[in-house]
């Protein structure tokens, strides 16, 4: 007769095997949307189906769920990076040290990160939607901290502040593909100093 007892999950409250749960969701994403199926996500997270389902009524509702949380915590990153004034450094180190933050807000969170700046075929159209809204309020606030500084530097009146902020944007999200792509060769420090060399540059 086998005795062999079945391993049962270890209880959690729920909002816990709720992030858990998620968390199992996010790491088979890079393979493509399709891989992120009910049965895959509970073993990935070592729970039986049923666990699965008492917090999540079917795939739609979970990877609702997933993008929901991984678009705010994305877009909580961003805002946190991002200066407020120029009262303690100047306009170009607040930029590179801004997209210091960035960067390793990446190298943290790569799973999340590869959904933003690389999203995988099968991506739904409504976070792609979602990601361009909030980029489209990022460039904006980095738009007016561009023309602000632009008149702390001083002598660059001939700088155009919108298109300094869509290139800072640019070369901040450059900076997150490469470190996720490639982060050997394309280490933050290297990206850093790149930046902000670029951004000493404007003096």
């Amino acid at each position: 007769m086998n005795t062999t007892r079945r391993k049962y999950a270890r209880r959690l409250p729920p909002e816990q095997r709720r992030e858990q749960l998620l968390d199992a969701a996010l790491t088979l994403i890079p393979a493509g949307f399709d891989t992120v199926t009910m049965e895959a996500v509970a073993k990935e997270a070592q729970v039986t189906k049923p666990v699965l389902y008492d917090l999540f009524a079917n795939r739609a509702s979970l990877i609702s769920a997933l993008l929901e949380r991984e678009a705010t915590r994305a877009t909580e990153q961003v805002i946190a990076a991002l200066p407020t004034d120029f009262a303690t450094r100047s306009p170009d180190d607040a930029f590179a040290d801004a997209v210091r933050v960035f960067v390793n807000a990446v190298v943290e969170a790569p799973a999340r990160w590869r959904l933003v700046l690389l999203p995988p075929e099968g991506t739904p159209r409504e976070f792609r939607a979602q990601v361009e809204l909030v980029r489209a309020g990022v460039l904006a606030q980095i738009e007016d901290l561009a023309a602000l500084g632009l008149k702390e530097l001083g002598g660059l009146d001939d700088l155009d502040s919108g298109l300094l902020g869509h290139a800072m944007l640019a070369l901040a999200e450059m900076s997150g593909r490469l470190v996720l792509t490639d982060p050997e060769k394309f280490t933050p420090d290297r990206l850093v100093a790149f930046v902000t060399r670029i951004a000493h540059g404007l003096r």
